[in-house]
């Protein structure tokens, strides 16, 4: 009875990952001419390293499913200005305890001089979410 169980769960895993569409966090760079967006994301299983990102530039995406047996959480520091003085560390993503996984969902965060803005949709505009730390 145990691996009848477990080999249900096993399948409804893999064919929920079949059937669901990859989530996406969005980084645009808005801050103005010449002006650089640093950042670094990372997640429970996934580290991206140092990106940068130029001005009016496509955006960065990040593509993922989420993990069924434990929380999804990518969390991105964010830096600009001459010595990248300016910085916010931020979760950009994060499932919550949950026992099915969410498909297509998508966060849009734009750095913009006066704060970082965030949408959850392609459809609506961002809104000012938070304000730059300096050091």
């Amino acid at each position: 009875m145990k691996h009848l169980v477990l080999f249900i769960l096993v399948t409804t895993y893999f064919r929920l990952h079949e059937a669901c569409d990859k989530n996406r966090v969005i980084l645009h760079n808005e801050l103005g001419p010449g002006k650089l967006l640093s950042f670094r994301c990372v997640s429970n299983v996934d580290d991206l390293g140092v990106q940068t990102l130029a001005f009016n530039a496509s955006p960065y995406i990040i593509s993922f499913h989420d993990d069924i047996l434990k929380v999804t959480t990518w969390r991105c520091l964010l830096r600009h200005g001459a010595n990248m003085e300016y910085f916010y560390r931020v979760e950009v993503y994060s499932t919550g305890e949950r026992l099915l996984p969410r498909c297509g969902q998508v966060r849009v965060w734009t750095a913009k001089l006066d704060g970082i803005y965030f949408s959850k949709s392609l459809d609506t505009p961002p809104v000012l979410a938070l304000h730059w730390n300096k050091e």
